[in-house]
């Protein structure tokens, strides 16, 4: 990625720290069809993300992450990942994949952000206990995504919690 040069010292080292983040491949987990569709449009043009996978629920992300060798520790995986996680789903909920995922030392580094539309603050709360990295209001927007990729990721991960 070029970034233009600026003759203000903050932007430029901004620009220069956009210059080293890793690109990522998303992880997508959303089973309504149409917020899943709104999501990948609000990603796909992020210059942060190299691929975006989507799964329709919690069980068919596992099975891919088990089918891949990551549930078994034997994936070589390069790219980072971020994981962006319904909470309300049929088969397997949000709560259940965050539970799974974050009690493997292997997988509990892989940053998770919550995507949601619930306005429990119990489930947030749930999911926060269990170790997600953050949350985003559905519905997800491309300025999000900016956001979340400018002030919060990094590889190794860290938490993304607005007050």
């Amino acid at each position: 990625m070029v970034m233009k040069s600026s003759t203000n010292p903050i932007e430029n080292y901004k620009n220069r720290q956009r210059e080293k983040i890793a690109l990522c491949q998303v992880f997508l987990i959303e089973d309504d069809a149409d917020d899943r569709a709104l999501a990948q449009r609000s990603l796909q043009n992020s210059p942060y993300i190299k691929e975006i996978v989507s799964f329709c629920d919690g069980r068919e992300l596992t099975d891919y992450m088990r089918e891949r060798g990551f549930m078994d520790h034997s994936v070589l995986q390069f790219t980072p990942i971020l994981l962006l996680v319904d909470l309300e789903m049929p088969k397997k909920d949000g709560l259940e994949v965050i539970r799974e995922l974050k009690s493997d030392p292997f997988l509990e580094e892989i940053p998770l952000i919550v995507i949601t539309g619930t306005e429990s603050r119990g489930k947030l709360e749930k999911a926060r206990e269990l170790g997600a990295d953050g949350v985003f209001r559905k519905p997800l927007t491309p300025n999000m995504v900016s956001r979340f990729f400018k002030d919060a990721w990094q590889w190794p991960p860290k938490d993304f919690w607005p007050e």
